[in-house]
């Protein structure tokens, strides 16, 4: 008895993106992503202790799903280090090859400054 494709189970799909910046503002999108990056570009390889301390007001719980989601995306690795076999999270290439983007940014945020002050911080 053939079955119909209405009673086939199907998990979504993820969706398509055709436009690269949609893309990259899908995996690198949202406050706490870019505040990780940015403290492994200044950084390098931490921990996750030392990750939560670098950034102010993350939680627990938002740190662990964004480290998951960002080494998903392949820009960052999640290693062991020799003794004492502390976990330690570092850049990829891929996620190193942000350093122009984080360059531009801080050019354009150090013009921004005089007028943060009308721009409300969360």
């Amino acid at each position: 008895m053939p079955t119909s494709n209405r009673n086939r189970k199907t998990s979504p799909a993820a969706p398509i993106v055709a436009c690269p910046v949609e893309q990259a503002i899908h995996v690198i999108g949202g406050k706490w992503k870019l505040l990780l990056l940015r403290s492994l570009l200044l950084n390098g390889s931490q921990r996750y202790n030392q990750l939560l301390a670098s950034v102010t007001g993350i939680s627990a719980k938002e740190l662990t799903r964004n480290l998951g989601e960002l080494s998903a995306s392949g820009l960052i690795t999640r290693g062991t280090d020799a003794p004492p076999r502390t976990t330690q999270y570092a850049l990829t290439e891929l996620g190193k090859g942000l350093m122009p983007t984080f360059e531009t940014l801080l050019t354009w945020g150090q013009k921004l400054l005089p007028r943060a002050t009308n721009i409300p911080v969360r």
